[in-house]
């Protein structure tokens, strides 16, 4: 069931309102797809008039059911990354990412012990926050995860892992998953691979620059169920977390916080922050462990 509504973030005002600006995006993205038809330059196209038209449709089918690379398959400990306001450990397990589009890796399906920590950067989102989870920052252990990412986390991350001896079990247990949530962010991606179409002046590295970063993950957390959280630096509020909720009169989508990121909010937090926030909410700190390999900067 797709969802109809879509719940507004906790605010100062006690009056609940729908909130849309998470349907004009959408919107806006659908428009800026669609216009990639007209992109394509008549002298530089060799195969009559509908081949751009055809590439376009062939790249965003694939984006939209891309599944499991068997030889991308990994065991994965103590590594982490961070996007600007949140922390992702993948704690044990294994990790397998996606068959390349255009020769790029677009996600990964993660299973096995991790951690998402998520920092809301004041008072109000804090409250927004709570509301929906019961406490103030996001902190939650979770048994699956799929990544959606459109920069160079691949290379990345694949440096500090080994290859798994069970990937052929692996992708016949997770690629019909992995395929089933590739639609959601498939649009998205196809606006960053554009530019590598026929017909479309290519600028080399447009895809991965720092201007245009995303990262979006489906968790399934251990407490809180199903839940998304979403760095993208195209928008005006770049990261947010949220989750789909039914109930009888229809589906919502709960927006639990969402925010823009400050030159100050963007890098990774320190330590002693993390400490301040905790203390703020009358939470408890533990040091992390030592043996955490972090291998990925803030973006």
């Amino acid at each position: 069931m797709q969802p109809r509504f879509i719940r507004p973030n906790f605010s100062n005002d006690r009056c609940a309102r729908f909130m849309t600006k998470v349907i004009r995006c959408s919107v806006s993205l659908a428009c800026l797809a669609l216009g990639l038809c007209g992109l394509a330059k008549p002298e530089v196209v060799n195969d009559g008039p509908d081949a751009f038209p055809r590439a376009v449709e062939d790249v965003y089918a694939q984006l939209q059911q891309v599944g499991l690379d068997e030889q991308r398959v990994y065991k994965v400990r103590n590594l982490s990354f961070d996007r600007a306001a949140f922390h992702i450990s993948l704690d044990d397990g294994t990790l397998a990412f996606t068959r390349d589009i255009l020769g790029k890796v677009t996600g990964a399906f993660f299973q096995g012990d991790g951690e998402v920590l998520l920092l809301p950067p004041n008072q109000v989102e804090r409250a927004s926050m709570s509301l929906f989870t019961g406490a103030a920052i996001l902190e939650e252990h979770f048994s699956t995860a799929y990544f959606r990412f459109n920069d160079d986390s691949y290379a990345e991350l694949r440096a500090a892992l080994t290859p798994a001896d069970d990937a052929p079990e692996f992708v016949s247990e997770f690629d019909q998953p992995a395929k089933n949530l590739a639609s959601t962010d498939a649009l998205r991606w196809l606006l960053s691979l554009s530019r590598e179409l026929p017909g479309e002046t290519q600028k080399p590295g447009r895809a991965g620059e720092n201007s245009d970063r995303m990262l979006h993950a489906r968790i399934q957390g251990n407490k809180l169920g199903n839940f998304d959280i979403y760095y993208d630096s195209t928008i005006n509020e770049q990261v947010w977390a949220g989750q789909l909720k039914t109930v009888d009169s229809g589906s919502y989508y709960n927006v639990w916080t969402s925010f823009s990121v400050t030159k100050r909010s963007a890098r990774t937090f320190s330590e002693s922050e993390e400490c301040q926030v905790r203390r703020q909410i009358g939470g408890v700190y533990t040091q992390p462990g030592s043996g955490r390999q972090s291998t990925l900067a803030s973006r």
